[in-house]
């Protein structure tokens, strides 16, 4: 077989392909070696040029009104404080007692403090009486009143499960029950 003659501009090309190649190797190598290790990989993506309106409307839950004036009654030296609040729903709403109200005690009547109560011994309500209902929070969910001072909140809660602002009443008493106040706030 004869051999043919190669032309040096055949050979050039085909050394310069051969660099070409390398280079491309090497640039694909780093650009592996240069993607962060934990980065996710992308399971799907896309753009869409459509959009959707609609309105959004939110519901206001308005807190119980609390009638003033609330009562501390100190019991015997201040050792079994009762606060008395009478309140109400909002006018208009279809609420009632005890399905939507929640109740709270705080030392100090700081949010800080706030603590939920149960109805129980030592806490009731009774009512409606034209539309109107009495909260007791008694000493027994009121402990360190003593000489000090308790913030008793009311919310009304939704059947959808929104709540509202707290409505609050401060008492505060001296010690062995001297001076008790009490202010809806």
């Amino acid at each position: 077989m004869k051999r043919l003659a190669t032309s040096s501009g055949h050979r050039a090309g085909v050394s310069r392909w051969r660099r070409f190649r390398g280079s491309a190797a090497a640039a694909g190598l780093a650009a592996v070696l240069s993607v962060p290790a934990g980065t996710p990989a992308t399971e799907a993506s896309w753009t869409d040029s459509e959009f959707g309106a609609g309105t959004l409307t939110a519901a206001t839950i308005a807190p119980p009104v609390m009638i003033s004036p609330c009562a501390l009654d100190p019991g015997t030296l201040g050792t079994n404080p009762v606060i008395t609040v009478n309140w109400r729903f909002p006018a208009g709403s279809a609420y009632s007692a005890p399905a939507n109200v929640s109740y709270f005690v705080a030392s100090g009547g700081s949010l800080a403090n706030l603590t939920p109560v149960a109805l129980g011994s030592n806490l009731s309500t009774t009512g409606p009486v034209s539309g109107v209902y009495t909260t007791q929070f008694k000493s027994g969910i009121l402990s360190g009143l003593l000489g000090g001072s308790y913030g008793v909140y009311l919310q009304t809660k939704d059947g959808s499960g929104w709540v509202s602002t707290l409505a609050v009443a401060n008492a505060s008493m001296g010690l062995v029950g001297s001076n008790p106040t009490c202010a809806v706030q």
